[in-house]
């Protein structure tokens, strides 16, 4: 089997995969299917994108499904002309458009993409860059307002050049979200800028329980996940590389957060393993998510060793 055909076919897996999933969902209603498929059916296969290359792609469960994510992306010249479609059916309001187009202009990224989530009985669905920008142009593309000079005096503060991600919605009440890289070369110093960080940003720091939590990551490699909306900030969130579901359970717990006994079951049903966790804190409200890559699902003795589980 070619290359191509094994791209073409991992790339039907995921969409099987991801689609297959959502009957797991309860918060996912009937209407909200042609939104998720559309969005699906609006990523380029190998075939269109240039020398047969693969999207990225990367799905989100709430720890209390309550929250469902997913986001692809690859190089600009198989996604921009399937985005452009996309945004087209999405009815994408002109002003939306325009800062789609001056911030690419602006940042001219190497990997584009867009995503979808269903929350709050809503879909939400926008595009982001995946590749890393320095901080002076990011600046630039804010305007005056109380959330700019909050995030402007933590990169200040903390010697940040550049971000990893930026994430914009589209449609009513807009956000923008980016990913920052935390300081520190050990994870107890990264555990400690992070927890500086939510005081920083929410005014209350991370719990002692969560701290330590976070302490047994295996590396050094937390991000914060900051999102604005209307000049304020709406929501931080600390994404740290991915543990077992075991894992995971036990940070809803000491976050004080539901984590739904099925979560292992949609893990294994979706791909291999997972590949971040975050923890947020929007106001008053907080959870923890979990990312999968979605492909080729654990094998049916995996998923049914963690039914023992699932179930308590």
């Amino acid at each position: 089997m070619s290359s191509l055909d094994l791209a073409l076919q991992r790339a039907l897996a995921v969409r099987l995969n991801l689609q297959i999933s959502l009957s797991q969902f309860p918060i996912v209603e009937e209407w909200m299917d042609i939104h998720l498929d559309r969005w699906l059916e609006h990523n380029p296969m190998p075939t269109d994108m240039p020398n047969g290359m693969s999207s990225s792609y990367l799905a989100m469960i709430g720890a209390d499904l309550n929250r469902v994510w997913w986001g692809a992306w690859g190089h600009p010249s198989g996604f921009i002309p399937k985005m452009a479609d996309y945004f087209k059916l999405c009815n994408i309001a002109k002003s939306d458009a325009r800062a789609l187009d001056q911030i690419g202009e602006h940042l001219e990224p190497t990997l584009v993409g867009s995503w979808i989530g269903v929350w709050g009985k809503k879909v939400t669905t926008g595009w982001h860059f995946l590749d890393p920008h320095p901080w002076s142009k990011i600046e630039e593309m804010f305007g005056t307002h109380e959330a700019k000079f909050t995030l402007k005096k933590w990169v200040e503060d903390h010697a940040i050049d550049h971000i990893d991600r930026f994430a914009q919605s589209i449609g009513e009440e807009p956000f923008s979200e980016i990913e920052i890289p935390v300081s520190g070369a050990t994870v107890d110093e990264q555990v400690e800028t992070v927890s500086l960080a939510f005081q920083h940003f929410t005014g209350s720091p991370l719990s002692l329980a969560l701290a330590s939590r976070l302490r047994n990551v295996p590396a050094p490699e937390l991000a914060l996940s900051v999102r604005v909306r209307g000049g304020k900030i709406a929501r931080l969130g600390v994404l740290a590389p991915g543990p077992n579901v075991a894992d995971v359970q036990v940070l809803c717990a000491d976050a004080k957060v539901e984590c739904d006994p099925k979560l292992g079951r949609m893990v294994g049903s979706l791909g291999q393993s997972i590949a971040r966790v975050e923890y947020g804190r929007a106001g008053e409200r907080a959870g923890v998510d979990v990312y999968v890559v979605p492909g080729d699902p654990q094998s049916r003795e995996a998923v049914a060793a963690s039914a023992p589980n699932d179930a308590n």
